[in-house]
């Protein structure tokens, strides 16, 4: 069994921009390789501030294929707040420090 970290960071070592949003990162598009390498993966962990933001894109999108949770995989968000549900999402709220 592997771990792998998959994140892309702007140069000063951010994720997301001032505005927490992850929209910077879409210019440069999906490699073509993320399908098999997401297939691979059998767990999601993110922080409340990503999920928000997926929340948000989905939401905004006019892709029907969009509308639901873009995963498979069981789901970890890291959260202290309650959260918004996506039914049939398999998704697991953690809160702790």
């Amino acid at each position: 069994m592997k771990t792998q970290y998959y994140t892309a960071s702007s140069l000063d070592g951010y994720i997301a921009d001032s505005q927490n949003s992850l929209d910077w990162l879409l210019q440069f598009g999906m490699t073509d390789d993320y399908p098999d390498f997401i297939r691979e993966v059998g767990a999601l962990a993110m922080g409340s501030t990503t999920y928000e933001w997926i929340l948000a894109d989905l939401a905004r999108s006019e892709n029907e294929s969009a509308a639901g949770w873009p995963y498979e995989q069981p789901t970890w968000v890291f959260t202290t707040r309650d959260l918004p549900s996506i039914p049939g999402a398999d998704l697991r709220f953690v809160r702790g420090w």
